[in-house]
């Protein structure tokens, strides 16, 4: 676990400000006469009352790590280097991917047989794509599972995203032998699915999103407030993205949002 950066000052300099220590850890050596409080007016000081003893506990709480954390698996690295496991950009370096594949060769047979296929996503880039075919991204489960394009005419993958999309399965949408020559996206309508979108499209730029013509139809009629109240805009959000204008135009005008289950899949692609 890494040390606390209040309690490497406490040590070095033998005080530290009150108000930048842990209460609850403060409170501990407090009670083991390590430490002590000094005041000066307003402002309260934690000073080492025991230096050695300060030293001696630090290093048996947050000892020292040999190894380097760069070189583990990445959920044991960030426990080793911050403390917890999801402390970081990702918390694995390896994630699935499930799609269905519509069209020839061995990953429609797989689909076929199984209902969907799936990869891990550092070996996106080994799957035997055509030159030409095309990619649906889908946010939710249940729309994925209905999805079915045994009938295009050009071969298509519909991949499973999930409401949490991680950056590493983002990336490795970059990765294939041969890219897609449409990206469409199918998700929820309201705040949390745009910004799912807005994140594949600065991996993907070509990706679009998908907004069916009767959409405000089904924001009169299904449009529910709740979906937004525990969502927030994103500092990252781009209002002025013109694939989500209509949809945050409709989302401010009925105060509300639209899961994509509700919504027919795409009929092409």
């Amino acid at each position: 676990m890494k040390r606390p950066a209040w309690l490497t000052t406490l040590l070095e300099a033998g005080r530290v400000a009150h108000s930048a220590a842990d209460g609850r850890v403060v409170g501990e050596l407090l009670a083991l006469e390590i430490v002590a409080i000094r005041s000066a007016g307003l402002r309260r000081t934690v000073v080492a009352a025991d230096p050695d003893q300060l030293r001696q506990w630090t290093d048996a709480r947050y000892p020292p790590h040999k190894v380097d954390w760069q070189t583990l698996p990445t959920r044991q690295a960030n426990i080793v280097r911050s403390g917890g496991s999801k402390i970081g950009k990702s918390a694995h370096s390896v994630l699935p991917f499930l799609f269905k594949w519509f069209g020839d060769g061995p990953l429609s047979a797989m689909t076929r047989a199984y209902g969907m296929a799936a990869v891990c996503s550092d070996r996106l880039a080994e799957l035997p794509v055509p030159s030409c075919w095309r990619l649906l991204t889908i946010e939710n489960w249940e729309p994925f599972h209905r999805a079915d394009y045994t009938a295009a005419p050009v071969p298509v993958m519909v991949a499973y995203l999930g409401g949490n999309v991680s950056e590493m399965v983002l990336d490795a949408l970059n990765t294939f032998r041969h890219p897609p020559e449409t990206v469409l996206h199918f998700g929820d309508y309201d705040w949390e699915g745009l910004y799912i979108f807005q994140r594949l499209q600065k991996v993907v730029p070509s990706a679009r999103l998908y907004i069916p013509t009767n959409l405000e139809t089904l924001f009169q009629q299904y449009g529910r407030r709740e979906f937004l109240d525990k969502q927030k805009r994103k500092a990252a959000f781009d209002t002025d993205n013109p694939e989500c204008r209509p949809v945050i135009r409709l989302i401010e005008q009925y105060n509300g949002g639209v899961e994509q289950e509700v919504v027919d899949l795409p009929e092409m692609l």
